[in-house]
């Protein structure tokens, strides 16, 4: 099996594997525009008032080019009334083809499918070095 064959298996697995009702999202990235961006701003921070205090989301992500693999340390703190918590992550995010993942989403995805270039569905594909795809079943897909 090569490689286009083995993508189609996947985005056609990715089809049918929400649930009645479900949503699946696949984001996929682009590894040159990724790592020029990541190379110019390493350092995402974003803060939101929350009925229970202040959060502030912290992500640093560093570049493993042999891999082309993104390495992510993300800090999530929560102040308020009097407390403190805080929560560190790690993880790794292989980076692949938005090109081809388009292809293959479009022909094997189901019906209820959509793509996009990034969470926001008003940026178009390409305008990012993201793909994402979002394959959503109604209730009766599995009725004949």
């Amino acid at each position: 099996m090569n490689d286009d064959d083995r993508r189609d298996a996947v985005f056609a697995a990715f089809a049918r594997a929400p649930r009645p009702n479900g949503a699946l999202i696949v984001d996929v990235r682009e590894w040159g525009a990724s790592a020029e961006r990541k190379t110019r701003e390493p350092l995402f921070r974003k803060r939101v008032s929350t009925d229970r205090g202040e959060l502030t989301f912290t992500s640093v992500t560093e570049l493993d080019a042999a891999h082309r693999l993104l390495l992510i340390s993300e800090r999530y703190e929560l102040v308020g009334r009097g407390d403190e918590r805080v929560s560190d992550y790690s993880s790794s995010c292989a980076v692949g083809s938005v090109k081809s993942s388009v292809c293959c989403s479009r022909d094997t995805a189901s019906a209820t499918s959509s793509t996009f270039g990034a969470y926001d569905h008003g940026v178009e594909l390409g305008a990012t070095d993201r793909l994402v795809a979002v394959a959503q079943r109604s209730d009766d897909a599995d009725k004949p």
